[in-house]
């Protein structure tokens, strides 16, 4: 019959419960802070690179009929973004000249 050793036991401070979660984050082709523009190249018997400008990063199976819409798709999602953050700022701003333009009035009501 085996015989198992028993397991070391951790010390107190190295229970699962002390140790601080590990976040995974894969970056996204969708991030901006990427340089260069993502964008699918026809290769042959129908297969198509994902590229990152020069550098391919994967090879999935497509039609050549697909490309033109696979590469709008990707700049729209990525324009979204930027589009997103432009707005936000923008409505940020206004909310801001709205508060100081009542302030100016408040207070010249007040006099």
């Amino acid at each position: 019959m085996l015989t198992f050793p028993h397991s070391a036991k951790l010390p107190a401070s190295h229970t699962v419960g002390a140790l601080a979660p590990l976040r995974s984050v894969r970056p996204s082709l969708l991030d901006l802070r990427f340089n260069g523009d993502p964008w699918i190249v026809g290769h042959a018997n129908d297969m198509a690179w994902l590229q990152l400008d020069n550098y391919p990063l994967a090879l999935i199976p497509t039609t050549p009929f697909d490309l033109p819409t696979l590469n709008q798709l990707l700049l729209q999602l990525r324009q979204w973004q930027l589009r997103r953050r432009y707005y936000q700022r923008l409505r940020a701003q206004r909310a801001t000249s709205i508060c100081t333009d009542r302030a100016g009035v408040d207070s010249s009501l007040e006099k």
